[in-house]
């Protein structure tokens, strides 16, 4: 059996050691593709915040789940399904479109919800990955978002690459730390764009050194990726 309860306590202990007790962090359960049945097991153990990675997983595990699961959206978001999130989950990180976003305000506005938004960057260039690029990509659709109604901007996201060293991503860590900086004076907003979506199970350590503050585990945590059946 997977030691869910004991890797969760470790993971907080790390967590705690290398951002030296910071309050402002949250651990994000990286649950996609992961058994409902283990999933109630981390919520059992105290474990509030899940990531899932595709839309209509997290609709099939939400209705499963206690009504005080906070859930967040970490992988790419299909215009089509844009039309769900409002009612499953609190903070989508990987918005990188204004369409999108468009979208999504108008949904929440039907439902008189709100969701918090992260812009994704893609700061390591590499071509598999989704989002912005440049500083200037950013600023342009920060001031969009943040015309909307019913989405609140509240930081930026990026995920490290795999093909570099620590110091490496440690740079892209802090090169996204420094966009958040920098933008959250721009627009005047520096008490709300305040996350940090950085660091997975293999690098947030690095990530915690340049201020991260929602941390993305699943491996670490749940043991090694399950296949979602057809």
């Amino acid at each position: 059996m997977i030691p869910i309860e004991e890797n969760l306590a470790q993971i907080l202990e790390n967590i705690r050691q290398a951002s030296d007790n910071r309050e402002d962090v949250k651990l994000i359960a990286v649950s996609k593709t992961k058994p409902v049945e283990l999933i109630l097991r981390a919520f059992k153990a105290g474990q509030r915040s899940f990531g899932e990675n595709r839309v209509q997983e997290a609709r099939d595990k939400y209705p499963q789940l206690p009504e005080t699961a906070d859930w967040h959206l970490i992988g790419p978001l299909q215009k089509n399904k844009a039309k769900y999130c409002p009612s499953i989950f609190s903070t989508i990180h990987t918005l990188h479109n204004l369409e999108v976003a468009q979208l999504l305000s108008k949904k929440c506005l039907e439902k008189d919800s709100c969701l918090n938004v992260l812009i994704q960057m893609n700061l390591s260039g590499e071509e598999t990955k989704s989002g912005l690029r440049t500083q200037d990509e950013l600023k342009q659709l920060a001031d969009q978002i943040i015309e909307l109604p019913n989405i609140k901007l509240t930081g930026l996201m990026t995920i490290g690459d795999p093909g570099l060293n620590d110091s490496g991503n440690q740079k892209i860590f802090a090169h996204l730390r420094e966009l958040m900086i920098s933008e959250a004076a721009r627009l005047d907003i520096k008490d709300q764009m305040v996350e940090l979506s950085a660091g997975m199970t293999s690098d947030y350590h690095l990530a915690l050194k340049e201020g991260a503050t929602l941390i993305r585990v699943g491996s670490a945590i749940f043991g090694e990726r399950f296949k979602i059946k057809n």
